[in-house]
């Protein structure tokens, strides 16, 4: 037998394994979601389910999580780079947080209900104050003690470089006085950057869902940085040093000790 074919085979096996649970998971979110709070802005919503749902999805998905550092205490923004829908997930798993997202994320097929039911808060796009109603979330939420994370780059990439930070909303942190932390995110492969795991471009959910669950073990690496704490000097200083840190590690001489993290509460 060929290699092609036993590839082809184990890929199908693995899709098999994979597609039961997590469509069992997914019943399961759901269930959960159903009894919280309808995610609006202004009423709290714990990070505890979300948690819960993203450390199980990465263990169906087969992708362990690696950590160096870890996130700062209480309310706080953090900023990432942005690579996938998965990120989400995977930063969840080890840091509790509500995020902001685009738009589109909430239309997605169930994952989007899911999401506004955990409390992400949704960034519209071409709007007169998209970002200036993204802006008033996040300072509710850090004046509040919640968590917040942005992808300030504003869109996702193959994870080869970072993009520019957009510095807008790094705002939030200064008028709500909470600390700042950076996440720099990674999905290491036997190349520079994952062949699959990139969300980017034109891809939609499900085909690149599909594609995902055939996959091989994965690893995502997350390195916290140091936390910027208040008063911050301007929102396009905390942008450009949390862009440098981010960008520092995305190299792909990222191979110094990490802390393996179990993707999965009992």
């Amino acid at each position: 037998m060929s290699g092609g074919w036993r590839e082809r085979l184990a890929c199908a096996g693995r899709r098999g394994a994979r597609l039961p649970l997590l469509a069992l998971h997914i019943l399961a979110g759901i269930v959960v979601a159903a009894m919280l709070g309808p995610g609006r802005q202004r009423r709290y919503v714990s990070t505890r389910p979300l948690v819960w749902w993203s450390r199980r999805l990465c263990r169906i998905l087969g992708i362990t999580l690696r950590t160096r550092g870890a996130p700062c205490d209480g309310a706080a923004l953090f900023v990432a780079n942005h690579i996938s829908w998965v990120d989400i997930f995977c930063i969840a798993a080890v840091c509790p947080t509500h995020f902001l997202a685009k738009q589109e994320v909430e239309n997605w097929p169930l994952f989007g209900w899911l999401c506004r039911r955990a409390g992400t808060a949704f960034i519209r796009r071409g709007g007169d104050n998209g970002a200036g109603e993204a802006m008033e979330q996040l300072i509710w939420r850090l004046r509040h003690g919640e968590r917040s994370l942005i992808f300030p780059e504003g869109t996702s990439t193959t994870g080869e470089a970072v993009r520019r930070f957009y510095p807008r909303l790094f705002q939030a942190a200064i008028l709500a006085r909470c600390p700042v932390q950076s996440i720099a995110l990674r999905y290491p492969a036997s190349g520079d950057i994952h062949p699959v795991i990139p969300f980017v471009d034109d891809d939609e959910l499900i085909p690149h869902l599909w594609r995902l669950l055939g996959e091989p073990a994965m690893t995502a690496e997350l390195y916290f940085g140091p936390v910027h704490v208040p008063p911050h000097a301007s929102r396009d200083a905390l942008a450009r040093q949390t862009h440098a840190e981010i960008h520092q590690i995305v190299q792909p001489s990222f191979s110094t000790s990490v802390t393996v993290v179990q993707p999965l509460v009992r």
